[in-house]
């Protein structure tokens, strides 16, 4: 799946101005060197890798797998309760008519 990362909003928006100027980097990233924008670009594509890996963890899929399908029936009982609640209403309604 390719994705689309704005290295540049990402240096500019994101990192800290603070911490820019104490690295004494400039605040553009077009005003970062080859080398400077390439370690940018390796360091959020780790961090992009990682946190998708972490959010892909089998045993996190798993337990949301078990936790959907529980959800899946309890909803599946409700509906079935709420549809015998009204029907039995209308049944005793047309009785009292």
């Amino acid at each position: 799946m390719p994705t689309n990362i704005n290295y540049k909003q990402i240096y500019e928006d994101e990192l800290r101005s603070t911490l820019k100027d104490s690295l004494e980097k400039p605040r553009l990233f077009s005003d970062l060197s080859h080398q400077e924008r390439m370690m940018i670009q390796d360091l959020v594509d780790i961090g992009y890798k990682r946190a998708l890996e972490d959010a892909l963890d089998p045993q996190v899929l798993e337990d949301t797998k078990e936790l959907a399908a529980e959800m899946g029936a309890q909803l599946y009982n409700f509906a079935n309760l709420l549809d015998h609640y009204v029907t039995h209403d209308e049944e005793n309604v047309r009785e009292e008519d």
